[in-house]
């Protein structure tokens, strides 16, 4: 897949410098990290596809290192710049022992055979007790078809069924699968969804409500993961 003017569609580097971390994206990250109960301080992150490097920004200011990977040469140099250590492809790191592994908005680039590969290159860099953090479109729902349909880069719609079909011979496991937040939201919104969601979920006989997000998070595990 060609991403050669990539950046450019999503206006990073020109109309939005590396590195770049709003108030509301910090708070956002921050909020999203908390809700899945995830540690983000302290630790050995992988940021696979870092993008413009917000989520960079955020686990440096929480006292993280970090390291990532990416496919555009010009975020390459970008991260290099500001001195991270930043690899083409998961097979050049030679060491990994990772606490957290995050891919936002990576999977639905990659074919179901890409797919399996990354998630084995991840169990291998991943600590006994690390986790991985993954957002996506929710194809289990029609609310996720805008984000999945709008890129021409999007190749695998991926589910909950679907991404346990693929992880589990590999010998992880999906411990948590949730609709991403939407943040900033007013409370008065906050009540009337819920209120909806509910109605619907009824309605519907849907019986999770991750079938309302547009995006899902997904937390990864190995099959022998114990508890801290």
């Amino acid at each position: 897949m060609n991403y050669e003017n990539y950046a450019t569609w999503k206006g990073w580097l020109q109309e939005i410098p590396f590195g770049s971390l709003s108030e509301v994206e910090e708070k956002k990250f921050e909020l999203q990290m908390n809700k899945v109960g995830v540690n983000y301080q302290n630790i050995k992150v992988l940021d696979i596809g870092f993008g413009n490097g917000s989520f960079m920004s955020f686990i440096k200011k929480n006292n993280s290192k970090i390291e990532g990977v990416e496919i555009q040469k010009a975020l390459l140099e970008e991260a290099k710049n500001k001195g991270i250590t930043v690899y083409e492809s998961l097979a050049e790191i030679k060491e990994g022992s990772f606490d957290l592994i995050v891919a936002f908005d990576v999977l639905e680039h990659l074919t179901v055979e890409q797919l399996k590969e990354l998630f084995i290159n991840c169990k291998n860099l991943i600590k006994e007790n690390g986790v991985m953090l993954f957002r996506f479109p929710n194809a289990d729902s029609f609310l996720g078809m805008s984000a999945q349909n709008g890129d021409f880069t999007h190749i695998t719609a991926i589910g909950k069924q679907k991404l346990h079909q693929i992880i589990t011979p590999i010998g992880l496991q999906i411990h948590s699968f949730q609709s991403a937040i939407i943040y900033p939201r007013g409370k008065i919104n906050l009540i009337i969804k819920t209120i909806a969601q509910y109605i619907l979920m009824k309605l519907m006989d849907v019986g999770n409500s991750y079938f309302f997000g547009g995006d899902v998070i997904a937390i990864v595990k190995n099959k022998n993961y114990t508890a801290p």
